[in-house]
This record gives C-alpha cells, sequence and structure tokens, in this order.
C-alpha cells in the first residue's frame, strides 16, 4: 500500500473446517510481514492507527479477528491458545507468507506466544506488548480491582460477565460509573482514554469486537486464568516482551515471569507507563520487525 492509500480491512477466507476468517491490513502491501494479534475485546479494526507510520516505516500489517470476534465465524465451544495457532498457520499458507513476524497486544498475549510454540518454523521473531496470559497468582499482583472481578466473573459467571460487556455499548463514558472506573488508572492510560480521537477509535473497535455478541471476549477472559495449554519454556523463537512498569490490567510481574521461563526473552520495561503506551509511541513495537 503506498502512502495515501487506505487500508484494507474486510479481508476473509475459508478455513480448512469451513469457518469463515477475517483479518485487514495496514501499512506497506509488499512491506516486512507483522501478524498483529488484538486485545480482548479486539477486533481487525484495532490497528487502523498504525497504517500510516507502518508504510512509511515498510511494513504490512496483518491484524487477524479471533473467532467470534468481528467477522470471524465462532469456533462450537470455543478456541483455545493451541487451537488458535492452526487458524493462524492456515491464514499464513493463504496469504503464502513462509514466515512473519508475530505480535501478540494484551489479550493477544497468550495466543501468540502459544503460535510461536506450536509453529516455531513460521515466526522469525515474537513481541509481547502488555500481554496478558495465565501465570501463577503471584505474578499477577497489581491488577487493578475492577479487572480482577472482571477474570473472576468470566470464569465463574460467564452470563453476568456478557452482560455487562454488551452494557458497554451504550455506557456514558463520562458518567460517573465510568470516570469511578478510570480512577485506577495510571496517568498515561487516563491521558489516552481521555483523548477524543482515541475514545472515537476504542468505541469503533468494541463495536465491531461485539458485532456478533460478548461471547468471543468472555470465553477470553476466562482463559486468562485456566491453562495455557502449552509450556512457556519450549519456546525457541527469538522473544521481546514490551511493558509498561505501572500497568494495572496486565501487571509487568507477567512480562518477568515469562522472561524468566523463556530463554530467548528480551524484557524492556518502560518505567512510568501503563498499558496503552504502544498507542502513543507505537514506533516501540514496529522497530522490532524483522526484515530481510
Amino acid at each position: 500500500m503506498a502512502e495515501g492509500v487506505p487500508p484494507r480491512t474486510a479481508l476473509t477466507f475459508v478455513l480448512a473446517d469451513g469457518r469463515r476468517m477475517s483479518w485487514a491490513e495496514y501499512g506497506s502491501a509488499d512491506g516486512a510481514p507483522l501478524v498483529v494479534l488484538h486485545g480482548t475485546p479486539g477486533s481487525r479494526l484495532q490497528f487502523q492507527w498504525v497504517h500510516g507510520l507502518a508504510g512509511g516505516a515498510g511494513i504490512r500489517v496483518i491484524a487477524p479477528e479471533r473467532p467470534g470476534y468481528g467477522a470471524s465465524d465462532r469456533v462450537p465451544g470455543g478456541t483455545t491458545f493451541p487451537g488458535y495457532a492452526d487458524d493462524l498457520r492456515q491464514l499464513l499458507d493463504h496469504l503464502e507468507l513462509p514466515t512473519v513476524t508475530l505480535c501478540g497486544v494484551s489479550g493477544g498475549g497468550g495466543f501468540a506466544l502459544a503460535a510461536a510454540i506450536s509453529h516455531p518454523e513460521r515466526f522469525e521473531r515474537l513481541i509481547l506488548v502488555s500481554a496478558g496470559l495465565p501465570v501463577p497468582r503471584a505474578a499477577r499482583r497489581g491488577t487493578a480491582p475492577p479487572v480482577r472481578l472482571l477474570l473472576l466473573l468470566a470464569r465463574y459467571a460467564p452470563r453476568v460477565t456478557g452482560a455487562l460487556l454488551a452494557a458497554q455499548l451504550s455506557a456514558d463514558p463520562d458518567s460517573a460509573v465510568s470516570r469511578a472506573g478510570r480512577r485506577f488508572m495510571p496517568a498515561s492510560d487516563r491521558r489516552v482514554f481521555d483523548a477524543p480521537e482515541w475514545r472515537r477509535r476504542f468505541d469503533e473497535d468494541f463495536r465491531e469486537a461485539l458485532e456478533q455478541g460478548p461471547g468471543a471476549a468472555v470465553r477470553d477472559l476466562a482463559l486468562g486464568t485456566g491453562p495455557l495449554g502449552v509450556d512457556p519454556a519450549d519456546l525457541t523463537v527469538e522473544t521481546v516482551l514490551l511493558h509498561g512498569t505501572e500497568d494495572v490490567n496486565v501487571p509487568v510481574g507477567i512480562a518477568r515471569w515469562v522472561a524468566a521461563k523463556v530463554s530467548s526473552a528480551r524484557l524492556i520495561e518502560h518505567r512510568g507507563s501503563g498499558h496503552l503506551f504502544i498507542l502513543e509511541r507505537p514506533q516501540l513495537m514496529l522497530e522490532w520487525v524483522r526484515r530481510s
């Protein structure tokens, strides 16, 4: 995609089991490929903001949607971390990409890690940004109370969790309840949430994520405190972890735990940054894309 060319945000193909998988592409059409896995909830629209920067850097950003989000068909019973790894492999085959750089952002982290372990030959480097995944309770110390509650409800009261997520579609971000929730955020995250342009983008992504209902997001949240299904110690792909030290959605202890388990990992902590630092400094992610 040359400069000035709009992104392609409505791409689909059919997986081997007949399910439709959707994705979007941003940046340069013939650039170094970067597959980015969205957070929870999230959609293929979550990375629109990187289009111009990626194009200028010669990077092709491929943003797939997990089953049940946006336009990607559901998996009966819900997807798993290892199960989604094969969906990604099929997407790379469809795009005729033998190897790519893989990035998991926030709730996409566990899926990216499992894919890199399951198919290491397809990934030149793994980037984990503010990445959440199942870890021992001690590594999650510092999680904000609303996030802890949501994770607990997702596992033991999924219908309640779904109702809470669906209610956000009509919630007033300036209401007293919304403002009370933001008080747990570090200043850097509140600055992003309070910016009108970012609010618009968050709303667009959230609505697309829940296009089929909240089920996929509830499943993702429940997976976050369940078994990973793979052993991080088996990861052989070169790995970079980028994490804010003030993150209360996914505490930095999670990244430190992964780094201690993975011999190939390099942990870069960003002092004073919260969960959303990559939105304001996307070059911190893009600079790690492997170019030929």
